[in-house]
This record gives structure tokens, C-alpha cells and sequence, in this order.
């Protein structure tokens, strides 16, 4: 081989390196900006709450995070499953249909947030008692739920609002980017007002979350009736011998409720389990772990969000070195990331409580010890994160869902009861890494046969031709 056929082969590998390089963070840069401004709802809650109401109230809106994840899941399902269905339906120049359907979904949130805020408002101390609240703690419990109950429905509507635009294309998507800032940023500024110079505890922590919201999500309902071309409502949603639609919406998106709403089921148990061996400090110190970890979170899915249509595009173009390279650069992003996320936590973890919490006291007594097995478990947490991540782009949602059962569900509540029953106290604050740590194995495993049987595959078609 030639000094010059080398070279040539050498800026070939470079400029496809690059190119998959920009098209990735293409895709992971407003992914991760989408999905931080919806956490910052809940991180500037936290903040406000923890220093300025004090210990108690942040250990009851921990309390109440498992019911505020319902209205999310619920978002996430008609979104997800009522996007994948309009976009198809205008892909196939279904247009009516399409309006239809937009139309029908946008009345399931209706029902259902009116019948969720009814709800909440009427049981809302029975609610309280049910998630684990006890004594003091409810009637904090009761007055968030008093005034979040009201704006149930702008949270079933969210972030399935930001969805739709996505289908209805680019500028669309990014007045939707704009929506979710522009109620961040009022979240802040009603925080400051409600809580620290009205001095309305938790009642008007709960009116700040729940008025951005409604900022949020009425602007991008708006921007569908205004200016969208695509994704409009239709005159008559259920009527005229049409074709109902919301079933099939509701059934695209069963699998992305599940795993929504999986969060809920987890902080539930944990809050039951720390409130029996710390009491109300654990409830605090566990909801600051929380918020050191959801921004993090967040970030390595929409890493890995960003890796999956490269995957997925680059099988179907039967391109393998372009799917490798893909591949490796999500490998590299996510581990070094999670890498980061662990050094922060562990030096940063002081710091981080005191933002929440001033005084630091107890809660940072329990945080001490519990943060650092949190640090590290990010570490195999990106390894899962990655091969079901992966694993959904090359169409194998049987092992990927059984990744997310493992770490979510199954091996999570499994170890935690086990921990707890045979050791108690300290020992609980191991369940996330033994989690993550068993799960890896089977990822690699289920990686491995999936990687195997695509080589051989891949031999066998080499043969026959």
C-alpha cells in the first residue's frame, strides 16, 4: 500500500468520525436542553422548599413525588403513543384522520385531568395518609395536594404538548423549547414570590408549580390552534362515522407509561422503608439524593436517546462500520458522563445538601453515608442504560424491556426488601448499586447473544451469496 493511498484512507476515517460526531450531538444537544428544562420544575421546588420552609416540608413533598409522577406518566403515554400515531397518519396523507386523532387525544387529557383534580381536591387527606404521612407531616402533605389538585390537567398535558409540535416540525419543536423555558423561568419567579415573600409554605409551592405549568402548556396548546399547519384539532373529534383513534394512541404508548411510571412505585417503597428506619430526616435526605441524581439521569437517556436513530438508521442502511461508530461514540458519551456524575457526587455531595438544606443537621448525618454507593452507582447504571438503549435501536424491545423491568421493578423492590428485612438501616442505601451491578451482568449477557447471533447471521448471508 502507498504512503498516499494510506493518507487518503486515514482523512476518510477522520471525516467519518467527525461527521458522525456532529450528527450526534446534533441530536444530543436540544435532547439534553429539553430535558433539563423539565427537571428544573422539580429541582426548583426543592430548593425553595428545603431552604426557605425547612426539612419537614421537603420530607413531605417527598412524600407526595410518587402521585406527581401519575399525571407525567399518563403525558408520556398519550405522547408518546399519540405522536408515533399522527406521524404516521400524515406520513400516509391521512391528514383528517390525523387531525382526528390529535383532536381525540387532546379530550382523553381533558377527562382525565378534571377527574384526577376532582379527586385530588376532594381526597386529598386520605391521599396524604396513603402515601405514608403521618402526623405533622399530612397537613404539609394536604396543603401541597390543596394547591397542585387545581392544575392536574396542565400536568397531564406537559409534555405531550411538547410531542405534538415535534410532529409538527422544527420551528414548532423549538417554540416548544421556548414554552417549557418561559415556564421554568416563572416557576422561579412565582417560587420567590409565593414562598419566600408571601410566605405561603407549602400551598404556594404547589400554586407556583402547578401556574408554570399552566404557562407551559397552554402556550404550546395555543401554538396548535394559532399557527400549526399538521397538527390541528379537528371540528368534530368523535362524530361523522370517523375512525375512534385513541384507543391505538393509548396502546402505542402502554409501554412508556409502564416505564414512567415505575419511578412512583420505587420512591413509594423507599419512602415507606426510610421513613420506618430514619424518620422524617431520611424522607429529607433521601429527596436530596433524588435531586442530585434526576438532572444526571436525565442527561445520560437523552445521551442515549440521541445514539438510538443513529443505530437504528445506519442497521437499515446496512452500513456497519457507520453503527459501530455510532455506537462507540454513545459508549464513550454516557460512561464518561456517568463517570463525571459519580466524581461530582462524591466531592460535591456537602455543598449539594446545603443548597437544599442550610442547616445541613440530621439529613446530612444519613446523606454522608448514602451518597457515595449513589455516586457509584451511576457507573453500572450507564452500562444498563446503554445495551437497552441499544438494544431497542436494532428492534429487540423483548430484552430492553427486560433490562428496564430488572433495574426498575423487579431486582430494585426485590433487594430492597431483602436488605431491609435481614439488615435494616445503612444497608437500604446499598439497593441501588447491588441493583445496577446484578442487572449489568444480564445486559451483557442479552448484549452478547444479540451481538453474537447478528455476526452470524451476517456470515451465513456472506456464504450464500
Amino acid at each position: 500500500m502507498s504512503l498516499s493511498t494510506s493518507t487518503n484512507q486515514h482523512h476518510h476515517v477522520q471525516r467519518a468520525t467527525t461527521s458522525l460526531l456532529k450528527e450526534f450531538t446534533s441530536l444530543a444537544v436540544p435532547t439534553i436542553l429539553s430535558g433539563w428544562v423539565y427537571t428544573i420544575y422539580t429541582l426548583i421546588d426543592g430548593i425553595f422548599i428545603g431552604r426557605y420552609v425547612g426539612q419537614q416540608a421537603l420530607a413531605a413533598l417527598n412524600l407526595v413525588v410518587p402521585l406527581l409522577y401519575v399525571p407525567y406518566a399518563i403525558s408520556v403515554m398519550v405522547g408518546v403513543g399519540g405522536a408515533t400515531l399522527i406521524a404516521r397518519l400524515l406520513g400516509e396523507q391521512r391528514h383528517a384522520d390525523a387531525r382526528r386523532a390529535f383532536s381525540q387525544v387532546l379530550w382523553v387529557m381533558l377527562v382525565a385531568g378534571v377527574a384526577m383534580s376532582a379527586a385530588v381536591l376532594v381526597f386529598r387527606h386520605e391521599i396524604a395518609a396513603a402515601l405514608g404521612a403521618e402526623g405533622a407531616l399530612t397537613a404539609d402533605v394536604a396543603a401541597y395536594l390543596s394547591g397542585w389538585g387545581w392544575f392536574v390537567l396542565f400536568a397531564n398535558g406537559l409534555y405531550a404538548m411538547e410531542l405534538f409540535l415535534r410532529v409538527e416540525g422544527a420551528c414548532a419543536a423549538r417554540f416548544g423549547l421556548y414554552a417549557m423555558l418561559l415556564g421554568a423561568l416563572a416557576n422561579v419567579a412565582l417560587d420567590y414570590w409565593l414562598i419566600v415573600a408571601r410566605e405561603m409554605g407549602m400551598y404556594g409551592a404547589s400554586l407556583a408549580t402547578g401556574l408554570s405549568m399552566m404557562v407551559s402548556s397552554s402556550l404550546m396548546l395555543a401554538y396548535h390552534f394559532v399557527f400549526a399547519k399538521q397538527v390541528v384539532p379537528a371540528r368534530n373529534a368523535f362524530g361523522g362515522g370517523g375512525q375512534t383513534h385513541v384507543w391505538r394512541a393509548m396502546y402505542n404508548g402502554a409501554s412508556e407509561f409502564l416505564g414512567a411510571i415505575a419511578p412512583a412505585v420505587t420512591v413509594f417503597a423507599f419512602n415507606r422503608v426510610i421513613l420506618t428506619n430514619f424518620g422524617e430526616p431520611g424522607l429529607a435526605a433521601y429527596a436530596i439524593l433524588e435531586y442530585m441524581t434526576l438532572g444526571a439521569t436525565v442527561t445520560m437517556v437523552a445521551l442515549v436517546q440521541s445514539m438510538q436513530p443513529m443505530i437504528s438508521f445506519y442497521r437499515g442502511a446496512q452500513d456497519a462500520k457507520a453503527l459501530q461508530g455510532a455506537f462507540r461514540l454513545g459508549v464513550v458519551a454516557v460512561m464518561g458522563f456517568s463517570l463525571l456524575v459519580a466524581i461530582a457526587m462524591a466531592t460535591l455531595a456537602r455543598p449539594l445538601t446545603f443548597l437544599f438544606l442550610p442547616a445541613g443537621g440530621e439529613a446530612w448525618a444519613i446523606l454522608a453515608h448514602a451518597v457515595i454507593w449513589y455516586a457509584l452507582a451511576f457507573l453500572p447504571a450507564a452500562g444498563n442504560l446503554i445495551v437497552a438503549g441499544y438494544l431497542t435501536a436494532v428492534e429487540a424491545p423483548g430484552p430492553s424491556a427486560a433490562i428496564a423491568m430488572l433495574r426498575s421493578w423487579v431486582l430494585l423492590l426485590g433487594i430492597l426488601w431483602m436488605l431491609d428485612a435481614h439488615f435494616g438501616g445503612d444497608a437500604i442505601w446499598y439497593t441501588l448499586l447491588a441493583t445496577e451491578t446484578t442487572t449489568l451482568a444480564v445486559s451483557a449477557w442479552l448484549y452478547r447473544k444479540r451481538h453474537g447471533r447478528h455476526h452470524v447471521t451476517k456470515r451465513c448471508q456472506q456464504r450464500s451469496s
